[in-house]
């Protein structure tokens, strides 16, 4: 196999087969398609690290440090395909990473995320397993997503902790766990609400509450489910807001009810309040 168009309709017919959704489909093949058409190329072999490197890290590209990586997350994916099947002699996508110096610095800085509103919170508890939010996904899907809102809402947990969260970390009161992202632990008050929520997800594991979830986490599906969220999101009608705004509203309730910024910080494990103050306790 020596052509990229063959090569990537072989990729695609077997993500069809692994059970890939279609829209990742879709964005794999639009992403190494215009990779090859931008960069002139139409074998495999003139695949490159340095031909990956000056289209991911082109100066003159608008495009934000997560644009990029989802781009060359696409092209890695593609080219591990290609590689696994012999086609190719190594992975050059493996050499590549973002180059922030190339980016523009507005689109470094991180911006502000917003924070739901007590309506928009509202909305999205009572809607968010109805099939016309949800499209072709599954009903369960609904049930993690419900869960998943209230748990970011209510405690202020990123995705990464929510998804690998254990039944031993839960009391009639609390939730402890040590965060993923810098392994510090926290430990929360268990709201009512939270408490209600979490009684209603259906027990398929003796430790985890999402298995599910927690292994295409942290296998090759890192961002499937945040962009999943902001899918279904914008079908509501709520296009600027992501999962991570559910941080974000945690903080700001704390705020307005009078809460310390240091406790703020160090509930969303925070090593620095001005990360806290700067970026998620919205006006």
């Amino acid at each position: 196999m020596k052509s990229i168009e063959k090569a990537l309709e072989r990729f695609m017919d077997w993500d069809g087969v692994v059970g890939k959704s279609d829209r990742t489909i879709e964005n794999r093949m639009y992403e190494v398609t215009r990779f090859a058409r931008d960069m002139k190329l139409t074998k495999l072999d003139q695949i490159t690290e340095y031909t990956i490197n000056d289209w991911i890290n082109a100066k003159e590209s608008p495009t934000s440090v997560g644009t990029r990586r989802f781009k060359l997350s696409c092209i890695k994916s593609f080219v591990s395909f290609c590689l696994a099947k012999g086609w190719m002699d190594g992975n050059p996508a493996q050499l590549v990473k973002v180059n922030i110096r190339n980016v523009k610095h507005a689109k470094r800085e991180a911006e502000k995320k917003k924070a739901f509103d007590e309506a928009e919170y509202k909305f999205v508890y009572n809607n968010i397993k109805d099939p016309e939010f949800l499209g072709e996904l599954p009903e369960e899907i609904g049930d993690f997503w419900l869960a998943a809102t209230v748990i970011g809402v209510e405690t202020g947990l990123r995705f990464g902790d929510i998804v690998q969260l254990e039944w031993d970390c839960l009391t009639s009161t609390t939730i402890t766990v040590w965060t993923d992202k810098k392994d510090k632990r926290v430990s929360l008050k268990m709201s009512s609400l939270l408490r209600r929520v979490i009684m209603g997800i259906k027990q398929t594991n003796k430790t985890y509450l999402f298995p599910e979830q927690r292994r295409e986490y942290l296998g090759k599906s890192r961002h499937k489910y945040p962009m999943q969220y902001k899918r279904i999101l914008k079908r509501m009608g709520i296009n600027d807001k992501t999962f991570h705004s559910t941080r974000v509203t945690f903080a700001t309730r704390a705020s307005k009810a009078g809460g310390k910024l240091a406790q703020i910080a160090k509930d969303l494990g925070h090593s620095s309040v001005k990360t806290t103050q700067d970026h998620y306790i919205a006006a």
